[in-house]
């Protein structure tokens, strides 16, 4: 099977950009469905939509903007990017998705992970403390109810279940990936339940990444479910056709990172990591097409892909800007990695 080649926003939102533009919430919501019907249009494979819960991000609710897209588009697959699984309820996100799943007639997934940002443990009330344990349960619980119409279940941070239906039910079954920050733990606890995994590349050396899917894949054959692994990269991504727009481009990307309140959550990115990163083997797909062609090309040979999903539209990146960028991946880009197998 060739690897899948899809796109993903985190709906990031700079009320004035960089150079100077203002736009509203509901403007960066309206640009993302939009990018959603492109990347179908162009022929890529998967939309990623990423779940925040401050005002530093347009979407809380990726479900409900991914079924405004579904509405428009006819083949590609939609996916949360991640779903903050460890503060929300696994009843109502597995509801969500399942109704995604009909409306968009079985183009729904789920990506989980466990949160990079603090803020919804403190909105829906969940132990921060118990992250890492909180997260495992709410994944058993979830897991539980996608593959049972009616569950009988019990833990530790919720009420138990008996007997209880959880519709609606969708005639495939919803996949559900887990996003992968670099954690070994993560990769193993993922390779061990057989669930496909994305794995995070926003710096370091790809040899890394390659130890960590070496850590998943022998997981997964350990608990004899290697057939069911897949291995995606989450990546950041701009093609550009003038090589001064490279340059131009680290403002946003500095912009995109950089903490935006004290003590809130990301990290700044001086020109020269982000120089490091534009290099041959650095981790920014950021360059004219051909240039990340041979980069992501690499990239699959070294890890063995099943996905790749760059983000397109950070840092308050120009909206024409991104399209292009966008279609450069589905049109030349893409259709060369298939090619691959």
């Amino acid at each position: 099977m060739s690897v899948q080649i899809g796109i993903a926003s985190l709906s990031d939102i700079q009320p004035t950009t960089v150079d100077g533009r203002q736009r509203s919430v509901e403007e960066r919501t309206k640009q993302i469905v939009e990018l959603g019907v492109l990347a179908d249009a162009v022929g890529l494979d998967t939309f990623g939509l990423g779940e925040h819960h401050s005002f530093d991000f347009a979407v809380s609710s990726p479900a409900v903007v991914l079924a405004a897209i579904a509405g428009r588009t006819r083949s590609i697959r939609l996916s949360s990017a991640v779903s903050t699984l460890g503060a929300l309820d696994p009843v109502r996100l597995y509801q969500d998705f399942a109704s995604l799943n009909l409306v968009s007639s079985g183009r729904a997934e789920l990506i989980v992970g466990r949160s990079a940002y603090p803020e919804p443990f403190a909105l829906f009330g969940e132990p921060i403390e118990s992250y890492d344990a909180l997260f495992a349960e709410k994944l058993d619980l979830l897991l539980t109810i996608r593959d049972n119409p009616v569950v009988t279940w019990q833990g530790r941070f919720r009420s138990p279940l008996v007997g209880a239906e959880v519709p609606p039910r969708t005639r495939n079954e919803l996949p559900i990936w887990l996003g992968a920050g670099g954690t070994p733990a993560s990769i193993v606890r993922a390779g061990r339940l057989g669930l496909p995994v994305v794995l995070g590349y926003i710096g370091g050396d790809a040899g890394r990444l390659a130890q960590l899917v070496d850590l998943y894949r022998q997981a997964g054959a350990a608990a004899n479910v290697s057939d069911r692994l897949s291995v995606g990269v989450a990546l950041h991504y701009l093609a550009v056709t003038d090589p001064s727009d490279v340059d131009a481009s680290y403002p946003f990307y500095r912009d995109f990172l950089r903490p935006k309140k004290p003590g809130g959550g990301g990290f700044i990115v001086e020109p020269e990591q982000f120089r490091r990163g534009l290099e041959p083997d650095g981790h920014l797909m950021i360059g004219a097409p051909e240039q990340i062609l041979d980069k992501l090309t690499r990239l699959h040979k070294l890890l063995g892909l099943d996905r790749i999903q760059a983000l397109v539209d950070w840092g308050g990146l120009p909206g024409e800007q991104v399209d292009r960028s966008v279609r450069a991946l589905g049109e030349f880009i893409a259709p060369e990695l298939r090619g691959l197998g």
